[in-house]
């Protein structure tokens, strides 16, 4: 695995190698890799929103054991609000057990995740206090957790698959998006979204320019585009993009076009939206398509069905999507949990390049 990060650490995870980058460096490392054999194939999970430790979360991580355990998971990507309804207050915070690593004992893979709003709030989701996300961050080093399934080496990072492979197939960007998306903007002058994001956004064009895989992948917890209850980023809520401030996502929405969708990734992961959508492709964005997978745990309505066009989308049901990549396809899977907490897959699409 090669993973790098905003700052420095010097602690390893996963048995695997890690390259990290000097604090705020936005420096790609040296080399690309190969290209990854013709025969590589990756496959992974992507959930969103799961952090209560209710009964919902427990049978979905159940069903996520059991489609691993038939078509193959080589880690899961987890898209914010990973600890309701505020975060944990340090490191030993008893929720990183109650809210993880208990609903997903029975998965035997790493897990890589980015921060939502919940992570990082005083209250129940403003989004207003960032520093309680770096805990999660620091969770990642504690040398005593339960397993070495979480991963978060930064607030934003990258990693390549396959897991361990000099020669990448996919990487992954990990994105911090609610310095840019918060309902209440942080007041530590560090978060300031047009300093933070205009960091983070040369690192992510920087890395992403140079990246030697075949196919690139971004995650996040705030959508570019959504049909749920939050929806578009610039219009967040209802809100109209000329409010000052970040509670439209306005700064969300540039960010991501000047970011993922300039550098042509192919998928952006997305959560915050208790629901499971796969919505296409847009003109301003080129050829990205974008994923919202976020009814791990506490599904909701849409709030307007309608507002982007998609292939699939399902509100008030729990799930997930399964993806599997090679060299020249992507599969992905929307598996929703019936009656009877069974993974059962509603839809399934292949893109080819």
């Amino acid at each position: 695995m090669h993973l790098t990060v905003r700052c420095a650490a010097s602690t390893g995870l996963v048995a695997a190698t890690l390259i990290l980058a000097a604090c705020g460096d936005s420096t790609p490392p040296a080399g690309g890799g190969a290209p990854a054999p013709s025969d590589a194939r990756v496959r992974f999970i992507a959930i969103g929103d799961p952090g209560t430790g209710s009964d919902n979360q427990f049978a979905v991580g159940e069903a996520m054991a059991q489609v691993c355990a038939s078509r193959g998971c080589d880690f899961v990507v987890e898209l914010g609000d990973n600890i309701y309804l505020s975060g944990v207050s340090g490191i030993y915070d008893e929720q990183f057990e109650t809210k993880f690593e208990a609903p997903y004992a029975a998965l035997d893979v790493p897990f890589f995740l980015v921060l939502g709003n919940h992570d990082n709030s005083l209250g129940p989701g403003e989004g207003s206090a960032n520093r309680r996300g770096d805990f999660q961050v620091d969770y990642h080093y504690r040398s005593d957790r339960t397993s070495e399934k979480w991963n978060m080496p930064a607030r934003y990072y990258t990693f390549t698959a396959p897991l361990g492979s000099a020669a990448p197939l996919v990487e992954f960007w990990g994105l911090d998006s609610n310095p840019l998306a918060a309902i209440v903007p942080d007041l530590d002058p560090a978060w300031l979204w047009p300093i933070y994001g205009a960091t983070q956004l040369q690192w992510l064009q920087e890395t992403s320019q140079a990246s030697s895989a075949r196919w690139k992948i971004a995650m996040s917890h705030h959508p570019y585009l959504s049909n749920g209850l939050h929806g578009n980023a610039g219009s967040a809520d209802g809100t109209s993009p000329l409010v000052p401030g970040t509670i439209s996502a306005q700064p969300w929405k540039e960010f991501v076009e000047a970011g993922i969708c300039a550098e042509g990734f192919d998928l952006h992961l997305q959560g915050h939206d208790h629901d499971l959508e796969w919505i296409k492709p847009q003109p301003q964005c080129g050829d990205t398509h974008f994923i919202v997978s976020g009814a791990a745990d506490s599904p909701r309505n849409f709030g307007d069905a309608e507002r982007n066009e998609v292939f699939y989308q399902q509100d008030q049901v729990l799930g997930f999507f399964w993806f599997e990549v090679t060299q020249g396809s992507l599969l992905g899977a929307v598996y929703q949990l019936d009656g009877d907490g069974r993974p059962q897959v509603a839809f399934e699409k292949t893109l080819t390049k």
